[in-house]
């Protein structure tokens, strides 16, 4: 077998361990990012920014690529992110631009002090008939202040005040030092019912919104992201991966388990008591 193996794989087919730890180079532009501990997104223009997904290995990147991108996502670099719209990019908690330094060729770090951050507080909003209407709005919309929402949602605000709430504040909360892919916690503070937009993209399943953990439902905003009414006071919010198929089959799966082993304790007693018979 060995012998045969050898015309499938050989020496060309292997390469050493620590290039496997890090196929990607680290730049110095990478290093003076990931100093920052916070949680941000990064824009990489030193390479086809969505057709490349090595920036996504060191950071949490706007870009890269899939074969299966999410269709709204596509949609908004197609009519936002590629014009340069910065009130979008801005949205998508982009903090740090990675270009290509003309002179040495090297990418070079650029901040963007506009970034929104994981979340936060917005003072009005406004309702649109459907989602063709909700990208068109992203055109000039002051995602700082303004979310625009498919009327779909438009019962989800119910109660929320509008007007600058001077004293609000969101903070992401993390856990054991990291931001976890099933949980995003939050503590929100407000003196009043606030409409709160998360730089997170909305699914319309398998993420539930809670609040002091009391399940609550939430909308889309800005055509990818998600919103939630949180009342006066200060509040834990969570965001749970909860996808009913996957409980559904993990279901199923212990159910044949289950079964499975039934099955084999019937047969193990039955040949068994074949055995005492015939002895």
């Amino acid at each position: 077998m060995w012998a045969v193996d050898k015309q499938y794989l050989n020496n060309d087919n292997f390469v050493s361990a620590s290039k496997s730890e890090k196929p990607f180079e680290m730049y110095a532009a990478d290093q003076q990012i990931l100093q920052d501990k916070s949680y941000y997104r990064v824009m990489n223009t030193s390479v086809s920014t969505f057709n490349d997904a090595s920036t996504s290995y060191y950071h949490h990147s706007i870009g890269g690529y899939h074969g299966a991108k999410l269709k709204r996502y596509q949609e908004l670099i197609e009519y936002q992110i590629s014009k340069g719209n910065m009130n979008v990019i801005n949205m998508l908690n982009t903090k740090y631009f990675i270009v290509r330094d003309q002179q040495s060729g090297q990418p070079q770090v650029q901040m963007n002090p506009g970034a929104l951050g994981p979340a936060w507080v917005v003072s009005d909003w406004k309702i649109v008939p459907d989602a063709d209407a909700e990208i068109k709005a992203l055109d000039s919309l002051d995602t700082r202040q303004i979310a625009v929402i498919d009327q779909r949602y438009a019962s989800v605000l119910e109660g929320v005040s509008r007007g600058v709430d001077s004293t609000a504040s969101v903070i992401i909360k993390e856990e054991n030092g990291r931001y976890g892919p099933r949980s995003l916690k939050y503590e929100v503070n407000g003196s009043k019912k606030n409409l709160v937009v998360f730089s997170e993209i909305f699914y319309p399943e398998g993420w539930n919104a809670y609040i002091d953990d009391r399940k609550v439902p939430y909308a889309c905003a800005n055509y990818v992201l998600r919103a939630l009414p949180v009342p006066a006071g200060k509040h834990k919010v969570e965001f749970r991966f909860e996808p009913s198929a996957y409980y559904t089959g993990e279901k199923i799966s212990l159910a044949g388990s289950v079964l499975l082993l039934l099955l084999f304790g019937a047969a193990g007693f039955i040949t068994w008591r074949k055995q005492e018979k015939e002895g």
